[in-house]
């Protein structure tokens, strides 16, 4: 590879190139650092930093090296975090004023494991304020661009880990996800992100919940962002639970005519732009071509139930970490014809029975999922309704801020709050991948969710690897790789 590509590599060829000592950590960090001096100041995507630390620790490993000596299979990789997760020796506010001055002193435990394992944590991307926004601004750092086009979001909540994987600003990057967060601006940037089952990536030192705290908030998750499919098979073991490991399955499959997949576009029961859709047709006709076996399945569940049941856990979990929502949400019942804002309310306001009953529900969910996966391998659908979307950051970004904004789909305004299709996934405690297709609307990348059963992580991102294989993924953006 040209030493001017170096920058859009996998993680997977870089750690070997650097095993070949054909390249130094220093002069990797060095190079993520010059492109970041260059393009940061339009896009906005890496936010703070701790660069000292990183120059001693790359010139450490590239001392290791030249002993034959290793500290871990992803040794002297720079690479930087979502800002919300926990590191010593940088801010962890999650764009919160309150918090721009919380400085921790213990890393959160998925930081521990990637430093364990060898990587250079030298700096940290931006997110919506309290990671709840598909757009990525906050009072503390401002508004991060899509490498696309800097008119449109990146993407939320991890925009700035996926805006800086895309422009090869790192080798790769850690998000979290519990309402799309790694999926959407995977799909926006033209990325590789993978949301972990539940329970399988720590998330304690995540924010939120607040500093200190040690459970694990219901339905989020964390995982990896990368250039390729074999990069979140590399690092996501890596991440895993040192207890939780003994659960992940291996690959169900090796070869992409092995996999049986069923294949949802909505059927109406979910919004989804046609010019996107056409997209994911293309990509489909050449996966086919390519020996895939697609079969166009009806869901194991019913769509609206656990969209629904989504919703209730979903903001169930955000009324009782913050009270008060509620009654932000209840202004703007009376002016909001979409009858989002009510529910909220009354999702936010739930009781304990009811949470009981949610619970219930979910285990519904789990079997019928489960029931699926005996027959189907992955379940392939759209990541969100639409690609990157043009920015409409006005206010804190806050969701009861958000119901006032609309997206474009098919020509028509629609509630900016969709929670449809990051839903599926995430309220049956599901694995799944995003990767880009190759395909694009209006100059935009147009990405494919693939849903795998529980605990089968890798069976959904080796899918995504043989597809990638296939019928094309990655390309750099133009904007930052001419």
């Amino acid at each position: 590879m040209t030493a001017e590509r170096l920058e859009f590599a996998s993680a997977s060829t870089l750690l070997k190139l650097l095993r070949e000592r054909a390249i130094t950590s220093s002069q990797l960090l060095d190079l993520y650092l010059s492109r970041i001096e260059q393009h940061n100041p339009t896009y906005n995507l890496v936010v703070t930093f701790d660069i000292d630390r990183a120059r001693r620790e790359a010139a450490l490993a590239d001392e290791r090296r030249a002993r034959g000596e290793s500290n871990g299979p992803l040794d002297g990789l720079p690479i930087t975090i979502k800002e919300s997760f926990e590191a010593v020796g940088m801010p962890a506010s999650c764009g919160f004023p309150h918090l721009r001055d919380h400085f921790p002193d213990s890393d959160a435990d998925s930081v521990q494991l990637l430093r364990a394992a060898g990587a250079i944590i030298f700096g940290k991307t931006n997110l919506p304020q309290g990671a709840s926004d598909w757009q990525s601004f906050n009072p503390n750092y401002g508004l991060s661009r899509n490498p696309w086009d800097p008119g449109r979001s990146p993407g939320g909540s991890s925009g700035g880990s996926a805006g800086s994987v895309a422009a090869g600003f790192t080798a790769f990057e850690m998000g979290s996800d519990i309402g799309g967060s790694i999926r959407i601006p995977a799909h926006f940037c033209g990325v590789f992100g993978h949301k972990a089952t539940y329970g399988l990536v720590p998330t304690r030192g995540h924010i939120p919940p607040p500093p200190g705290a040690l459970y694990e908030t219901q339905l989020g998750v964390a995982g990896p962002l990368a250039r390729s499919a074999e990069d979140l098979a590399l690092v996501l073991p890596l991440v895993a639970k040192p207890e939780a490991r003994k659960h992940l399955r291996p690959a169900r499959h090796e070869r992409l005519e092995d996999f049986c997949v069923g294949v949802w576009l909505g059927d109406g029961e979910y919004l989804l732009d046609n010019a996107y859709r056409d997209a994911l047709e293309d990509y489909f006709a050449a996966l086919e071509e390519a020996g895939a076996r697609l079969e166009r399945v009806p869901l194991p569940v019913d769509p609206r139930e656990s969209y629904e049941t989504y919703m209730n856990a979903l903001f169930a979990i955000v009324g009782a970490a913050a009270p008060g929502e509620a009654d932000e949400f209840a202004r703007f019942i009376e002016g909001d014809p979409t009858g989002i804002a009510e529910k909220m309310v009354r999702y936010m306001r739930t009781t304990l029975p009811e949470w009981f009953a949610v619970q219930d529900r979910r285990e519904h969910l789990f079997r019928s999922w489960a029931s699926y996966f005996d027959r189907y391998d992955v379940l392939l659908c759209p990541a969100v309704p639409i690609v990157a979307f043009p920015h409409m950051a006005e206010g804190e970004g806050v969701h009861s801020e958000q119901l006032e904004r609309r997206i474009i789909v098919n020509g028509k305004e629609q509630p900016y709050l969709d929670f449809t299709w990051q839903g599926l996934a995430t309220v049956a405690n599901l694995p799944a991948t995003v990767m880009p297709t190759g395909r694009f609307v209006d100059g935009l990348p147009a990405g494919m969710q693939i849903i795998g059963p529980h605990f089968e992580d890798l069976t959904a991102i080796r899918f995504a690897e043989m597809a990638e294989r296939a019928a094309g993924a990655y390309v750099p953006p133009p904007a930052v790789s001419g």
